[in-house]
């Protein structure tokens, strides 16, 4: 018994199972419609075709058009016909006719489905024919069997198949989608449809399923199917394959159809006739593959929604099936996963474009360094309430705490941890301890919790800095009980200004770019917090780049909002130092509160603000709700970073702060960051994560480490000299090794890689686009589901504020359920099961009738979070 693949190909009628689930058209709709127009020249016997047609549609309706011409060309007027509905009570087929000029006529032959098109004897058009030539020859055709009626939605129908994540489209499915549609023809080199014909023969199948066989390994690439039919060779996948002779193919996972039309070739004796180029203007799937002939070239053309994809976009999708034929005709025994979708000269465009390294030696000085040459001018470093610092008196208050720092033996390679409250003591703080030559972990102030006690295990400090005695922070308390623990009170330190304010203090000696500037902590995999080792390189590198690109120079108001425990924030401090603005600290009080930022923002003046998406989307509902004159028009950058970045949160963003650029920035904490994408236009679809930043070379590859293809998903990885030299040492702790394994084929030269775990894949216009985590997908019924994807689909419903998604595992470890966890938006009317109901209908709405078995959770408070900012799925029980 042959295996077949668990992403397969369904032959039967394309037709609707539940059309409120907005994936296939209803029944009726002209997307369904089958249809073959004909420009017919010479010795065509009107009567004698009257007289056939009847014979072969029985009842169908035989329509005599205007003449060509008057009002419409010939191509367009059979399109307007193909695209007349049908209504109910209709004959399931239609030959329309019309004069298009002196003995020519169109001729065009349409019928209301593929029930209806296809019958025992073939296809409408061939049993014209043959019926025709009966007629005019003297005999009587035998009546063609009635034509099947379209269906009413039903069980018998075959399920529809999901689509969402699998197809590279351009843009997001709406909720009801439009089944408006273009075409894209090919017609593909004798050699291929030679060794088609060759590769068919040697299979004993036709030359039309080693076509749909391609296809479906091309939706398989898109897919990343981890189920084994990537390492499954093309032959294997060809027996597999229907023929496609029988009616329209459904590819399983994907809303992809692909159709056998051959010839469908309409013979008239004495006449010339000519098949016409004519499309209807919709569209039954959201990627049609129509085959017309194999011999001697592969022609036909791709049908798509264009609601989803760009014409370029289509005729890449082409380019990458033909490539990917040419090499499976060439060598069936090749695995799917293996086949080549793109030339040599595509991929080596795309190792171009990914690489946006500097040369070594780019940073030439550490970052506390350059901020001291502000030092001579007026600007002002911090504005804190209604006390301004300038350059000067910051680097002064830097070098007291340098000096202070080396005095209690905190020096050079030394790990020091600062747990202060916002303000220009602990900016100074943060320029000190790089000025004593130490390492900085910066710790948010309140709390005492075991995550926190857990990282100063692990990190051992030299010392403590607070803006108080440790009687005042419970976590300094307890810390001040462990052996060998060093306290310094700052406010000690940074009190009146000394006699040699101004004056340079003894600092440590000056790093190199290799030694140490921080550590930062995340969650990490297990829940242990792991921490994360940078460079003075990296910091100054990144730093650098963010001030300079997005102006934040004098006259900028920066905006410190980012926790310090997440690194993000470092990296607002020292680019807005390097680059000469002013750094503002918002206050505890205001930074976590949207009612109360907005107006600091305001207040403030405001000009750069860095913060994740779903505080953003809060920001956003107190910006549409207040005065248009209380609007913070003075932000002329919103940052945007840490998470997926929504595209309806975009286009609200722009109607609400349309002077402001919108930034998406991409990256793990291990590379700082790596990609960045400036929005300037409406978003229609998945917002890019964009290209590399400079420094950094950002793959695609696939589990074999290659690269992949434009289209298909693989992890995100990342070469850099700017690489995390390494996780903090803790005893008894995991391996990390495989995360910096250097890919396969690239010679060694010095830098370092990182494989991030997030999936991403390369669009056909070059941007990378962000595709979730590889521990986010899970398999569901035999369904690979992305949560992630989940969540950004139910985000894009008007009632939902914010949701997450959690797997239910059961005592075998499989999948049985998901658990959705909702928070509905203020106002909202109805009771909790009307919402369920509304909520289920946009997710069909979104990934059509895969199924979702799913509990909902409504919450009446927001989403817990950690100290990044993200959500703590640990938080949330189910």
């Amino acid at each position: 018994m042959r295996r077949r693949p668990k992403m397969g190909v369904v032959a039967n009628d394309v037709t609707v199972t539940d059309p409120d689930r907005g994936l296939l058209p209803a029944s009726g709709s002209a997307a369904l419609h089958r249809y073959a127009a004909y420009h017919v020249s010479g010795g065509l016997d009107l009567d004698a075709l009257r007289t056939a047609w009847r014979a072969v549609a029985g009842d169908g309706a035989l329509v005599d058009g205007p003449a060509a011409g008057e009002e419409w060309g010939d191509e367009e007027l059979c399109a307007r016909w193909a695209a007349r509905p049908f209504a109910e009570g209709d004959a399931p087929a239609r030959l329309h006719i019309a004069r298009s000029g002196p003995r020519a006529h169109l001729l065009l032959l349409v019928a209301s489905h593929s029930g209806a098109w296809e019958g025992p004897s073939g296809a409408l058009p061939a049993d014209l024919s043959d019926a025709y030539r009966t007629v005019t020859t003297g005999g009587r055709p035998p009546a063609r069997p009635p034509l099947r009626a379209p269906r009413a939605p039903g069980r018998e129908d075959p399920p529809a198949t999901a689509s969402g994540p699998v197809l590279p489209a351009d843009r997001n499915r709406p909720h009801l989608p439009p089944h408006a549609g273009s075409t894209v023809a090919f017609d593909w080199s004798p050699d291929l449809g030679f060794r088609t014909a060759r590769l068919a023969e040697a299979e004993r199948v036709t030359p039309a399923a080693v076509v749909l066989a391609g296809f479906q390994a091309l939706v398989h690439r898109y897919a990343g199917q981890d189920d084994g039919t990537l390492t499954t060779a093309f032959r294997e996948l060809l027996r597999t394959t229907p023929d496609p002779a029988s009616g329209p193919c459904r590819i399983e996972g994907a809303d992809a159809v692909f159709v056998h039309e051959g010839r469908q070739g309409l013979r008239i004796p004495g006449a010339e006739v000519r098949r016409l180029s004519v499309h209807n203007g919709t569209a039954a799937a959201d990627l049609t593959l129509v085959l017309q002939d194999t011999a001697p070239c592969v022609t036909g053309f791709l049908e798509y929604r264009d609601a989803l994809f760009e014409p370029a976009s289509a005729r890449r999708l082409l380019e990458q099936l033909a490539a990917l034929l040419s090499a499976a005709t060439a060598d069936p025994d090749t695995s799917v996963g293996g086949l080549p979708l793109e030339d040599d000269r595509h991929r080596d465009r795309a190792l171009r474009a990914s690489d946006r390294r500097v040369p070594d030696g780019h940073v030439t000085r550490p970052v506390h360094v350059s901020v001291r040459h502000h030092a001579g001018h007026d600007g002002v470093a911090v504005s804190f309430g209604d006390v301004r610092t300038g350059y000067a008196e910051l680097t002064s208050d830097a070098a007291r705490v340098a000096s202070a720092l080396l005095a209690s033996g905190a020096g050079h390679g030394s790990p020091v941890a600062v747990r202060m409250q916002p303000g220009a003591h602990r900016i100074a703080v943060l320029l000190g301890v790089l000025e004593a030559g130490a390492h900085l972990a910066w710790f948010a102030p309140g709390g005492g919790g075991e995550r926190h006690r857990s990282m100063l295990r692990d990190l051992r400090p030299a010392c403590m800095v607070l803006d108080g005695g440790p009687q005042e922070d419970p976590l300094a308390l307890w810390y001040a009980g462990e052996p060998g623990a060093r306290l310094l009170d700052v406010s000690r330190v940074l009190g009146p200004p000394s006699a040699t304010a101004g004056a340079t203090a003894t600092a440590g000696a000056r790093p190199s770019p290799a030694d140490l500037a921080y550590v930062a902590f995340t969650s990490g995999s297990t829940g242990r917090p792991k921490g994360i080792l940078q460079s003075h390189a990296a910091l100054t590198q990144f730093a650098g780049w963010m001030g300079e690109r997005f102006a934040m120079g004098p006259g900028a108001r920066v905006a410190q909002w980012v926790s310090p425990e997440h690194d993000p924030a470092l990296a607002e401090v020292f680019a807005t130092l390097l680059a000469g603005g002013t750094l503002c600290p918002v206050p505890e009080r205001v930074r976590v509160n949207p009612d109360k930022l907005v107006p600091w923002l305001v207040q403030e003046g405001i000009t750069h603000l860095q913060t994740v998406p779903s505080f953003a989307r809060d920001l956003l509902g107190v910006i549409t709700g207040s005065d248009p004159a209380r609007r913070p028009d003075n932000l002329s950058h919103l940052l945007l970073m840490g998470e997926a970045l929504p595209g309806e949160l975009v286009d609200g963003l722009r109607a609400a702060l349309p002077r402001t650029r919108l930034i998406n920035l991409y990256g793990p904490t291990e590379t700082i960051a790596a990609t960045w994408h400036e929005i300037t236009g409406p978003v229609t679809g998945p917002v890019p994560i964009g290209h590399p930043l400079p420094g950094r070379q950002v793959l695609v590859v696939d589990e074999h480490d290659r690269p992949s293809p434009a289209g298909v998903t693989g992890e995100l990885v990342v070469r850099s000299p700017y690489v995390t030299p390494g996780y903090l040492a803790v005893e008894g702790g995991p391996d990390h090794s495989a995360l910096f394994a250097p890919l396969a084929g690239f010679a060694p030269d010095g830098d370092r890689w990182y494989r991030t775990g997030d999936l991403a894949r390369t669009r056909f216009d070059g941007a990378l686009e962000f595709r979730g985590r590889r521990d986010f997908q899970v398999k569901l019924f035999g369904n690979r589901v992305e949560l992630t994807e989940i969540e950004a689909a139910l985000n894009r419903d008007p009632s939902v504020l914010e949701c997450a998604v959690l797997p239910h595992v059961n005592a075998q470890g499989l999948v049985t359920r998901l658990a959705v966890y909702v928070v509905p938006r203020k106002g909202g009317q109805g009771d909790v099961r009307a919402d369920v109901r509304a909520w289920r209908s946009h997710l069909r709405g979104q990934f059509g009738p895969l199924a979702l078995p799913a509990v909902f959770t409504r919450l009446t408070s927001r989403l817990p979070r950690n100290a990044a900012g993200k959500v703590d799925r640990s938080r949330l029980t189910h």
